[in-house]
């Protein structure tokens, strides 16, 4: 009997390492409870083809009296639930667990479309635009029909604007909301911003339509390089997307974002994109916008930073306190100590 409960335990974990082998962006929380000659697969899973094999091989099981597969494909939501989301405030925390006090491990900006996957009290467990799981705490969001949700995103009411920093402000002139860099608001005839939440104001900042976005804003790392001085001095932030606070991988994906290329959310994904190029003697042969990825851990990459030509770089980090210019060619014990952790580069445009 040993050897068959190894054998349904090596089962869930080809499936996890097939299907969902990274829980940033999928869920495959699945159990083997063993009772007697019986055996129970329990859990949750958000991917159809994980519970699809799944289902399959433990058809194939003949050292069990019963095999139950009970493995829930999310969303989890009963029929009048509502499984989309709306983010209505500036900024939304993504933390790893349903609770305050868990790390945050990202952030989704106001006017972001969300999958609810399932929910604990009054905690959301969400994937974001750009595939990343985490829990969001109900009050953030305003939960939609997929008509409503979609209808949004399109820009149903109106044109759709991304803030590069704006106010939304009421007919008194109160602030009704403060925009983050890549937040989504639908403007309508009368020029007013329209919130998720649906309320309307007059709008005070920077906002760019999304339809004439590429003509400001080209996918092209020259471009992109240069929109990123915009974010000079910003603090550094676990899981920070926004001016508020970013982190290395926030910083790189909500600037190719702007200029129209989706990035994964974490440097270690995002290293396993576009295409390796040498970086040449002291780093000169970099083009603006191609990025450089380093190990502060043996055997992971946990940094990156954006070349702005050459050697010279910007980045959100700890060794800067916030966002920063470096040399790679540079003499400073920093420069020295990226050089010595240095991975690769890669061309994402």
């Amino acid at each position: 009997m040993r050897a068959a409960v190894e054998d349904v335990q090596l089962l869930v974990q080809e499936v996890r390492d097939r299907h969902a082998p990274d829980p940033r962006t999928a869920v495959f929380e699945v159990e083997v409870e063993v009772r007697g000659d019986a055996v129970t697969f329990l859990g949750f899973t958000s991917e159809p083809d994980a519970a699809l094999e799944l289902h399959r091989r433990t058809a194939e099981l003949t050292a069990w009296r019963e095999v139950v597969d009970a493995v829930q494909v999310l969303p989890e939501a009963h029929p009048e639930e509502m499984v989309h989301a709306l983010v209505t405030s500036a900024v939304a925390p993504m933390m790893g667990g349903p609770a305050v006090r868990s790390t945050q491990v990202s952030q989704a900006v106001l006017g972001s479309r969300l999958i609810v996957f399932r929910r604990e009290g009054r905690w959301l467990q969400c994937k974001g635009p750009d595939g990343y799981i985490g829990w969001i705490h109900a009050g953030y969001v305003a939960l939609k029909d997929e008509t409503a949700a979609r209808g949004w995103e399109l820009g149903a009411d109106g044109d759709v604007w991304i803030s590069l920093g704006a106010d939304v402000l009421g007919d008194d002139g109160e602030v009704l909301m403060r925009l983050p860099w890549n937040a989504r608001v639908v403007r309508d005839a009368e020029g007013l911003a329209l919130l998720p939440d649906g309320r309307k104001g007059h709008v005070r900042g920077e906002l760019v339509p999304l339809g004439a976005r590429a003509l400001g804003f080209p996918a092209d790392g020259t471009a992109v390089a240069e929109t990123s001085a915009r974010w000079m001095g910003v603090p550094y932030l676990w899981g920070g997307v926004t001016m508020g606070g970013v982190d290395c991988s926030g910083l790189v994906q909500a600037l190719y974002k702007l200029h129209g290329h989706a990035l994964p959310r974490d440097s270690d994904q995002q290293s396993r994109t576009g295409a390796e190029v040498e970086p040449g003697e002291d780093f000169a042969d970099l083009r603006a916008g191609d990025l450089l990825f380093f190990a502060e851990e043996p055997g992971r990459c946990t940094h990156v930073a954006m070349s702005t030509g050459g050697p010279n770089i910007i980045h959100a980090s700890l060794g800067n306190g916030g966002v920063a210019r470096n040399d790679m060619a540079g003499r400073r014990s920093y420069e020295r100590e990226l050089r010595r952790i240095f991975l690769w580069a890669r061309r994402m445009v």
